[in-house]
């Protein structure tokens, strides 16, 4: 897996400034962030963390649960050491950092809570990371975005620049938007392909509850 400076320097030479004459490196990390939150919004980290419980009741707090953008299944009561099978499935909303268990015996105090969720991927050396998440196979398309954000923040500062062409910002917007365009549709060749990953066997809808499929028993 790359790091910021490795990332970094696939994104000066796209943008055709190794020595950062026009793109300083802050410049260059910001377009990162950006592009890698893009990035996110279509293939977000997939983890699991555990919560043990403290006391009884079917409120029960996630905020341990660092970086989570989306709850996607609760399986209750969860034991590590000889996990149920079939999975305790169960249904919940979610207000803030609040997890509402809405179905079933109510949990109790000691008991174990495993939370499937979404995060925001990370590149070791980016806003604190110590680790890259972004797959190998990917990294392409975060350094795209990246080319593309860093240049369409360099138009915009440039109009009016002194020493600056008026024709350069012309240049750089036209350059932009074309990765731009070329952005969207990686993003939307990751999208496609993580839908065919999707495992169909236990489908969820998008508030969170899993759906019930009926079998007709012969």
């Amino acid at each position: 897996m790359s790091d910021l400076a490795t990332l970094r320097d696939l994104v000066e030479l796209d943008l055709d400034d190794s020595s950062n004459a026009v793109w300083s490196t802050g410049d260059v990390d910001r377009a990162i962030a950006r592009a890698l939150y893009e990035y996110s919004q279509v293939n977000p980290q997939r983890t699991t963390g555990t919560i043990t419980l403290s006391a009884d009741g079917r409120e029960i707090s996630i905020s341990s649960l660092t970086g989570l953008t989306r709850v996607v299944r609760v399986w209750h009561p969860y034991t590590a050491a000889d996990p149920e099978d079939p999975p305790e499935w169960r249904r919940w909303d979610l207000w803030g950092t609040t997890l509402r268990i809405i179905d079933g015996d109510e949990p109790a105090s000691g008991e174990v809570v495993r939370v499937f969720y979404f995060k925001e991927h990370t590149i070791n050396g980016l806003g604190g990371a110590s680790s890259t998440t972004v797959p190998a196979e990917d990294e392409r398309v975060v350094v795209l975005g990246a080319g593309a954000y860093g240049a369409l923040q360099k138009a915009r500062s440039a109009i009016g620049e002194a020493g600056i062409s008026t024709d350069t910002p012309k240049h750089w917007l036209t350059w932009a938007l074309n990765r731009l365009d070329h952005f969207n549709t990686a993003l939307g060749q990751v999208r496609a392909r993580e839908l065919r990953r999707v495992d169909k066997r236990a489908p969820i809808d998008h508030d969170g509850w899993e759906r019930q499929e009926t079998r007709e028993v012969i």
